[in-house]
């Protein structure tokens, strides 16, 4: 299975300080869209993020996923991005990105923190929606350590308050 990852799950993993411990398990199955990468790495920087913080990130993507996956020009994935971008406004850009994709690739399941974009993700992509937690579940499966998926765990559940974490974890 092959995840397609937003920018807000990969911010989490950085936040709780565990970008290094990720970036060892290697090449991973997963997509980080285009859009997603510029979030992460130019955008940040335009956003105050220092360049320490934007490098460590650049490092792990690398690593991970080796390089962005473009969203082509007049590609099924251009098109449905466009029409979850149409106004009104609900879930950023990234999270549209890794919709699109997702909804265009078979064997692919998008991973998404936000609450508004899960549900948009369960709306557009019946089932192929994991949460962070879901993820961390499949990281765990490729030999992260237990330590690490819990520490990136308590983290979201401290910040993302009255989240917790569910109960099968």
């Amino acid at each position: 299975m092959t995840h397609v990852v937003d920018a807000d799950v990969l911010a989490t993993i950085q936040r709780a300080g565990r970008c290094a411990a990720v970036a060892q398990l290697g090449q991973l199955p997963i997509i980080v869209t285009d859009v997603v990468w510029d979030e992460l790495t130019v955008g940040a920087l335009a956003d105050g993020a220092s360049p320490a913080t934007v490098d460590e990130m650049q490092g792990l993507l690398e690593k991970i996923a080796r390089m962005p996956t473009k969203i082509a020009p007049q590609s099924p994935e251009a098109e449905t991005f466009g029409k979850l971008q149409a106004p009104p406004p609900t879930e950023d850009a990234g999270e549209h990105s890794v919709i699109a994709v997702t909804l265009h690739r078979p064997g692919t399941t998008v991973v998404l923190l936000d609450r508004r974009a899960l549900r948009r993700g369960v709306e557009e992509l019946r089932g192929r929606v994991l949460s962070l937690h879901g993820w961390l579940e499949a990281l765990l499966q490729r030999g992260l350590p237990r330590a690490d998926a819990d520490a990136v765990s308590s983290h979201l559940c401290a910040t993302q308050k009255p989240v917790r974490a569910p109960l099968w974890w």
